[in-house]
């Protein structure tokens, strides 16, 4: 609780009196400015643009994604050959670094020597090359369809636990009354579905409200506010473009209410006691609850007698199956993995052929040497060894806080003990992009700029929530028997723990600790920010790679490197705990 208020509150309120104060360069305050930072930001000009693209960027990422990993989810739940390489492929776009993911989308939108334009005109349907990222009039658009990519995984893998959550029994009610595959989806699939998408659709608002990397590294460096939102131009207000802490504060603040009012719709999704009354909850019982009443009253609309059902349903689809569903799950696997097939297959690249016109889809001559000069091309070591020691040192304190933490509040009735549930709720969705600059400035004023130990705190802050929520619900699923057994021995409440308890929940523990330690070493704009000094070798490897990108001549095929050498075992990471994580997830929401 104490890290939470120290990291996370604190900075919140910091950015609110920021927002207040007349701010130089530096961002040292000279005095009370009123409401002057927000009159200010109200007549830039690029305000109305930036609103209008953060609306259409929500919106469009969120809808599209939903919809796709809807038909995913249900895709997925079926049985196939090769269903579980489908679904590994679906988790490298998720588990790899946005920074390292957005890389190679950056030249793959290239102009001339991009592979997209590539592709596209091979296929004939575009006649020249087409700048995606350079060019204002496509930019924005370029960053909201990668932002759909990205999203789409983690999307599905939250429904996908829905699914597999329905009772497979209904079904077989169903097709009893003659529902055939359409009408069991529309009349079953749905309504038992729907706390799954309440809180699928806000999880993924908040992700997507929150996305910076995206579209930092793919258009940050483009001149004007083309395809920025309100969170990536609060940065560049406060930190790059007009040095202005104090106007960037104030966006800051903006943008933290948004969440605030997400975050309010969340807490009620959650609640199982008052899902029913929320707004989210009435409109889609009401829109189920009418769907089901029309089949009731329409013969037509409703399920058939088994035998008509029979007599009209095709007897060609169990035959096609068994190719059909194969075929379409590696034609899913190969739109998510390309990107990462075009990193590695650059990665054997030299310079001249990366920017060749047109692009070459494999390697004309094969650099095996880039994968051993990255090391003296790159600070690849220091960079790895700094993003470990955070990592690691980020993990262990997040489990040795939020461990007890879950056991304690999961056995144990005590007052304040909702506040303090919903308290890690709210931590678990504001996202540090959106406290950047009160947490920039508590971090100045504690000396902690450049320092291991506070890029640790701040990062483990920010993982609480989820290790105590995902922990809380694992404790809490544990027989009272087992513990009373234990307590029966004489062994007191530590001893429970860790020789007990610890031991039952282990699957969900691992969990945790993986998703942590992946969360950390892809952390990016915190590291941007308060532990960025390449000079003493204070870098992050997302970040470093970052840097790296936008100069005049990039030298892709060595951030290639560098980025597959970071991803290959964070994925292997995430494959290990893939039958877990999408369960603790939404542990204490879906229940």
């Amino acid at each position: 609780m104490l890290l939470i208020i120290a990291v996370i509150t604190l900075p919140a309120l910091q950015m609110v009196w920021t927002s207040l104060q007349l701010t130089d360069e530096t961002g040292v305050s000279h005095g009370f400015a009123g409401l002057a930072n927000y009159q200010r930001l109200f007549a830039e000009p690029a305000l109305a643009g930036v609103l209008s693209n953060t609306v259409v960027w929500v919106l469009l990422v969120v809808g599209v994604s939903i919809v796709a990993a809807l038909g995913l989810a249900q895709f997925l739940n079926k049985r196939f050959f090769g269903r579980r390489l489908v679904r590994w492929a679906l988790i490298v776009p998720w588990a790899a670094s946005l920074v390292m993911t957005s890389t190679v989308w950056r030249y793959m939108l290239e102009g001339g020597n991009g592979i997209v334009n590539r592709f596209l005109m091979d296929l004939g349907l575009i006649s020249t090359p087409i700048g995606w990222y350079q060019d204002p009039r496509y930019a924005f658009w370029s960053v909201v369809a990668v932002g759909i990519v990205v999203t789409i995984p983690f999307t599905t893998y939250v429904l996908l636990a829905g699914l597999q959550a329905i009772d497979p029994q209904v079904y077989e009610a169903g097709k009893m009354d003659g529902a055939g595959p359409w009408k069991a989806y529309r009349y079953i699939t749905l309504p038992l579905l729907r706390p799954s998408l309440v809180i699928a659709t806000i999880l993924v608002t908040i992700y997507v409200f929150n996305s910076f990397p995206v579209i930092w590294v793919i258009t940050g460096s483009n001149p004007g506010n083309f395809s920025d939102t309100t969170l990536t131009w609060a940065y560049k207000i406060a930190f790059r473009e007009q040095l202005n802490t104090g106007e960037g504060a104030a966006l800051s603040v903006i943008n933290v209410l948004i969440l605030v009012v997400v975050i309010l719709l969340y807490l009620r999704a959650v609640d199982g006691d008052r899902e029913r009354q929320s707004w989210l909850g009435r409109t889609w019982a009401a829109l189920t609850g009418r769907l089901s009443e029309r089949w009731g009253r329409s013969g037509s609309a409703g399920p058939v007698p088994a035998a008509a059902s029979g007599r009209v349903r095709p007897r060609v689809w169990p035959r096609l199956r068994p190719v059909v569903l194969p075929l379409a799950g590696l034609l899913i696997a190969a739109f998510f993995l390309a990107p990462y097939a075009v990193m590695f297959l650059g990665s054997f690249k030299d310079g001249a052929e990366l920017y060749a016109v047109p692009a070459t889809y494999l390697p004309q001559n094969w650099e095996w040497s880039n994968w051993i000069d990255v090391w003296e091309v790159l600070p690849l070591g220091m960079l790895l060894r700094n993003s470990l020691i955070i990592a690691v040192a980020s993990t262990a304190l997040v489990l040795l806080i939020a461990v007890p933490a879950a056991y304690y509040t999961a056995r144990n009735r005590f007052a304040g003990r909702t506040t303090f549930m919903k308290l890690v709720l709210i931590t678990q969705v504001l996202a540090p992009v959106a406290l950047v600059v009160g947490i920039y400035q508590e971090v100045v004023y504690v000396d902690g700029v450049n320092q291991y130990w506070a890029i640790v705190v701040v990062n483990a802050a920010f993982n609480l929530a989820f290790v105590t929520w995902i922990m809380n619900g694992q404790f809490a699923g544990v027989d009272v028997a087992i513990e009373e057994a234990a307590m029966m021995e004489g062994l007191g409440p530590v001893r429970r723990m860790l020789r007990i308890m610890l031991p039952v929940v282990r699957p969900g523990l691992v969990t945790a600790l993986v998703f942590t330690f992946i969360q950390v070493w892809n952390e990016f704009v915190i590291s941007l920010t308060v532990f960025n000094d390449p000079t003493n070798d204070r870098v992050t490897l997302p970040v470093g790679i970052q840097q790296l990108v936008g100069l005049n001549e990039t030298n892709y095929q060595y951030l290639f490197v560098a980025s597959l050498i970071a991803t290959v075992p964070v994925v292997a990471l995430f494959i290990a705990v893939e039958r877990h994580l999408v369960g603790g997830l939404t542990a204490g929401s879906v229940k």
